[in-house]
């Protein structure tokens, strides 16, 4: 199966020694960070390349890699004052990748929605909306190219980038130097896609978009509910993880799975669903 890791605000509050023993007891090989997150390591300078290497440390001296740094924000925020400010602290981010040891770094696109950049709107499905989001990322890709390293770009089907044919035609337009994509299957799935008949059709033409560009892959799951869409932790929502599996296991068995959304108390029984579903897909 795919070495596992995990997102480190999956421990939010948590100091770095504290996460990094926990995430040792659990076997994990790799850690998502974000940059931002308060770990009591130099918290008054938390993009400082003295702080990232300082944390690197501690991650490798458990054996832990920083697979890529969390820098998820609103690229397309409406409020054009605070969408600025914003990329210009993910560009931050993106000149810290080599201090962490990594060339990646993960952002979702947003939403033009006026209050809520989780929520969808008619704004979000416009030509008008998809240039500006090209010409925001391109900037992005820029920047991280300059750095050697890589924006990884994670859809979201209430996000401007909703599909993944829209993953698939961003790299055809920017090409791929200095921008790449996320596996994160569950983000991309629609309501009708997770009917059972159609799920196996869904994952595989998702996979066959984006999977030659995506250097990280995501667990976690899918859910349509009251709430609308959400994307919780293995095992609590809609998704086929037996499919999810057998798709890495064949598709991109060298790429690191990092666990999201699961609460400290829940970990344990979210990777022991995950080792059922490749057992699984290893009986195939």
């Amino acid at each position: 199966m795919n070495r596992l890791g995990f997102m480190s605000y999956n421990y939010m509050g948590w100091s770095a020694e504290a996460m990094t023993e926990e995430a040792r007891r659990h076997g994990f090989a790799y850690v998502q960070f974000d940059p931002r997150q308060a770990v009591q390591v130099m918290d008054e300078r938390p993009l400082s390349p003295e702080r990232a290497e300082k944390i690197r440390g501690l991650f490798e001296d458990a054996g832990i890699s920083v697979v890529g740094l969390s820098g998820y924000t609103n690229l397309m925020n409406p409020n054009l004052a605070k969408r600025e400010q914003k990329l210009q602290q993910l560009e931050q981010m993106i000149d810290l990748c080599s201090a962490y040891g990594t060339r990646y770094i993960a952002t979702e696109t947003g939403s033009l929605h006026p209050t809520n950049s989780w929520k969808d709107c008619e704004e979000n499905r416009t030509p008008e909306a998809w240039d500006e989001l090209l010409r925001v990322v391109d900037r992005l890709r820029a920047r991280a190219a300059k750095n050697g390293a890589v924006l990884l770009i994670e859809g979201f089907a209430l996000n401007v980038l909703a599909t993944p044919e829209q993953a698939a035609d961003m790299i055809g337009r920017l090409g791929s130097e200095g921008l790449g994509l996320v596996m994160d299957p569950f983000n991309y799935l629609t309501q009708d896609d997770l009917h059972s008949r159609a799920q196996q059709a869904a994952m595989a033409n998702i996979f066959e978009r984006i999977g030659a560009h995506s250097p990280v892959a995501h667990a976690k799951d899918s859910l349509y509910g009251e709430e609308g869409f959400t994307t919780p932790r293995v095992g609590a929502g809609q998704a086929d993880w037996n499919i999810y599996a057998a798709l890495l296991a064949e598709r991109l068995p060298d790429v690191p799975l990092i666990l999201e959304h699961a609460k400290p108390e829940e970990t344990a029984e979210c990777l022991e669903l995950v080792r059922k579903a490749f057992h699984h897909a290893a009986g195939k």
